[in-house]
């Protein structure tokens, strides 16, 4: 079987461990197409990482419009189909990205035996992107199969008129054997971490609901190291707040590190915190950093905000958003109630081990190819 992948996600080799289950868990023939280079906010221009030893291969490829997920194309004339003739194609850049109409034309031309599927996370209502609703129907009128990273994706995508195969299923894993349990020892000697480690990971932004995690920790009986990775325009906010604590609680704010560095900072951490918000033109669509704490076998809290009880589930503590009072209580609950704060622990590392691993995404991801194709 022969399965032709795009996305810009690809690009990072820590991201390309989920391609390779795919291969090493079916008898796929797997190609991938990404760009030849894209730019981020934060982390600024990502060059493709390419494994000389892997099992499929990659395509860098000039595109237009690096960082535009909605607008970016592909200069290429067949995008590989020609020559390789795929049976299943997935495009995982949302179901209205100019990419995906690109490689609908030409599957048309080139591959018009081929299944053609799209994954999107898109989850709020379609009135904050109208300009691409004429795009996005012509795409749905040729797409044979959607996977959708979450519940509320699901329901838009259907409210749009699709109304073929469809499967809910997170774009991407966790290595378990990089995230996984520790005592966090060095990072908590480097960062001088002696206290109750409290723990978030992301874009410092409003809409991350940072402000309610400082009003929440402002009411907070007892000592705390509050420690966060990332970079953002909160940053200067955070900084001043921090400067104003009381002696024995303490602000570390440390830069965005590489994706490997992560698990050394959340094995740090006694409770990562994901206190997101809802605005009208964002919310949270999975929470990814959320199962990668678990995999470090760190108690989770998050907000109400979208997936992230979905993602939890009973394996952490969820409150509402934007409620700084109730984040204060689960947090005084987990600092003073360790043997809970374990068990939680306990629990998260083995939904994720149930759930959410590189190797459990790329299994289901087969089922649905094989389920598109008969097979």
């Amino acid at each position: 079987m022969r399965v032709l992948y795009s996305s810009h996600t690809y690009l990072v080799g820590e991201n390309q461990k989920k391609l390779e289950s795919i291969v090493k868990q079916s008898d796929i023939e797997l190609d991938v197409v990404v760009p030849h280079l894209w730019k981020e906010p934060v982390l600024g221009t990502i060059y493709p990482h390419i494994d000389k030893d892997a099992s499929y291969n990659i395509f860098p490829t000039r595109i237009l419009f690096p960082g535009n997920e909605m607008r970016f194309m592909y200069l290429s004339l067949d995008l590989y189909m020609q020559n390789f003739q795929p049976d299943v194609i997935v495009v995982e850049n949302g179901v209205g990205a100019l990419s995906y109409t690109q490689f609908l034309l030409c599957k048309r031309k080139f591959a018009p035996q081929a299944k053609i599927v799209f994954f999107t996370w898109w989850n709020i209502p379609y009135r904050a992107r109208q300009p691409f609703r004429a795009i996005e129907s012509f795409n749905i009128t040729g797409t044979d199969g959607a996977i959708v990273g979450n519940v509320e994706a699901k329901n838009i995508v259907r409210s749009q008129g699709y109304v073929g195969p469809l499967t809910i299923l997170p774009q991407l894993g966790v290595d378990t054997d990089l995230f996984a349990g520790g005592d966090g020892k060095d990072i908590k000697r480097h960062l001088g971490l002696h206290k109750f480690v409290i723990g978030y990971a992301g874009r410092l932004v409003p809409e991350k609901g940072l402000r309610v995690l400082m009003d929440a920790l402002d009411i907070f009986q007892g000592q705390f190291d509050l420690l966060i990775v990332g970079s953002g325009e909160m940053e200067d906010e955070l900084r001043f707040w921090g400067s104003t604590l009381p002696k024995g609680k303490n602000l570390h704010l440390h830069k965005s590190v590489p994706h490997a560095q992560i698990p050394e900072f959340m094995q740090a951490m006694d409770v990562f915190v994901l206190p997101s918000l809802t605005t009208s033109h964002w919310k949270e669509q999975f929470g990814h950093v959320l199962i990668e704490a678990m995999a470090c076998e760190v108690a989770v809290i998050g907000s109400n905000s979208a997936e992230i009880p979905n993602v939890i589930g009973s394996s952490g503590m969820v409150v509402p958003e934007g409620d700084s009072n109730r984040l204060c209580d689960a947090l005084q609950q987990l600092s003073d109630n360790e043997s809970e704060r374990i068990d939680l622990s306990k629990k998260g590392r083995l939904r994720v081990l149930e759930n959410y691993t590189n190797e459990k995404i790329a299994s289901h991801t087969i089922e649905f190819i094989e389920q598109l194709l008969g097979t």
